[in-house]
């Protein structure tokens, strides 16, 4: 699907072609690849579907026999650098996954997942992606859909989703939910490739000026949606800031003592949330008492809010999904001297999405260790520190 949606959004279809004629040089298994980009409607939409028509040999695969194929075919086909590490970073992953759940550390032994489309969708997908210079930019992708039902292969029918779907999602986080289909919508393959593409998984859309939009059909037909699988290239121009989706998390405390509210925010912060804090309130019968914040990723979200019932007993937490924008953050040392002594200062460095620089901060902590080792107070020493990182961040961007 995702190669059809390349194909759509304007893809060179030669160059993938190109690329796909050379597998059967570099896999023993592959007699001849040929691709045909085909108008297909779903639903009454139209959409391109990427029909692969392989001719191979039968039986087992070994891992390093398809991570090698990858390899040297993505070479001869002269694929961009990054186009050549997706490819690589794909079929590892599947493999190794592969190997992980059948218990066998090397030499795995592929069955489904040995087979020639397993290489020309990764290669495929390389391909369509250097054509489209989408490399060069972000890649984002909204949850994925699994389908439901059962799936049958080689070792037996399981539970969608497959187990090296499931895997994949849980070793690099990808949100998964069920539906809209009681079919598998969602394959190894096609996972693995997401995993190895997509820089972050977001609940919404990022802010972007649409180019190109490309719709890619599944070979199913499904009852009460259209099988397509939707890319939209576009810029963000101008924008200045990153954006990011997080879940803001709330609960009311009026029968809480502050020893226990201070515990609880310890424990929410010490659990991973981004940020927590407590706000003084007013509520019904004149009570004073607390409202309870946090800030979270949705995968964090059940585990905050736990924490929160568990500590306090309150009854519920409210949370929703708020968009924010957000500096790039990095934490540099620089060398201080004061009174004849060196001291490491830790920087707090936040910068745009075009490395400008928005804000310097040295890390207090070190701040503080720095005044009561010398007779300098914390204010100055921040001073000075600030005007010595400012010096040689300078340097290093040539401001």
């Amino acid at each position: 699907m995702l190669l059809g949606a390349l194909i759509d959004a304007g893809a060179e279809v030669g160059t993938i072609r190109q690329a796909l004629d050379k597998i059967s040089n570099h896999f023993k298994r592959c007699k001849s690849v040929r691709l045909n980009a085909v108008e297909v409607k779903k639903h009454g939409f139209r959409s391109c579907r990427a029909e692969l028509t392989i001719a191979e040999e039968t039986g087992e695969t070994r891992a390093e026999e398809l991570v090698r194929a990858i390899q040297e075919t993505a070479i001869s086909a002269n694929l961009s650098e990054k186009a050549k590490s997706f490819a690589n970073s794909a079929i590892r992953l599947l493999t190794e996954v592969e190997g992980w759940l059948h218990g066998e550390a090397s030499g795995t032994h592929l069955h489904e997942a040995g087979s020639t489309d397993t290489v020309a969708d990764i290669l495929g997908t390389a391909a369509g992606c250097d054509s489209l210079n989408l490399f060069e930019g972000e890649i984002y992708s909204c949850p994925v859909a699994v389908g439901g039902g059962t799936v049958s292969f080689s070792h037996g029918t399981v539970s969608v989703p497959a187990p090296a779907v499931l895997e994949i999602a849980r070793r690099y986080r990808i949100p998964i939910f069920g539906g809209p289909a009681n079919e598998e919508l969602a394959t190894p393959t096609g996972v693995s490739i997401l995993a190895s593409l997509v820089s972050k998984f977001v609940d919404a859309p990022p802010l972007l000026t649409p180019h190109r939009v490309g719709y890619g059909a599944g070979k199913l037909e499904l009852a009460n949606a259209p099988n397509v699988l939707r890319l939209v290239v576009g810029e963000t121009a101008g924008q200045r800031f990153e954006r990011d989706a997080v879940q803001v998390l709330e609960t009311n405390l009026d029968d809480v003592s502050g020893e226990v509210v201070g515990t609880t925010l310890q424990r929410i912060l010490d659990a991973g949330a981004k940020d927590a804090w407590v706000t003084p309130a007013q509520f019904k019968k004149s009570r004073p008492g607390y409202v309870l914040h946090a800030i979270c990723d949705r995968d964090e979200l059940e585990k905050i809010s736990r924490i929160m019932m568990r500590e306090t007993g309150t009854l519920g937490v409210r949370y929703q999904p708020w968009d924010r924008f957000v500096l790039q953050r990095e934490i540099t040392t620089i060398k201080l001297e004061l009174e004849k002594l060196v001291f490491d200062v830790r920087i707090k460095v936040a910068r745009d999405r075009f490395g400008e620089i928005v804000r310097i901060k040295p890390e207090f902590e070190d701040v503080d260790s720095i005044s009561r080792r010398t007779s300098l107070p914390a204010r100055e020493i921040s001073a000075l520190a600030l005007e010595q990182a400012r010096k040689e961040l300078g340097k290093k961007t040539g401001a």
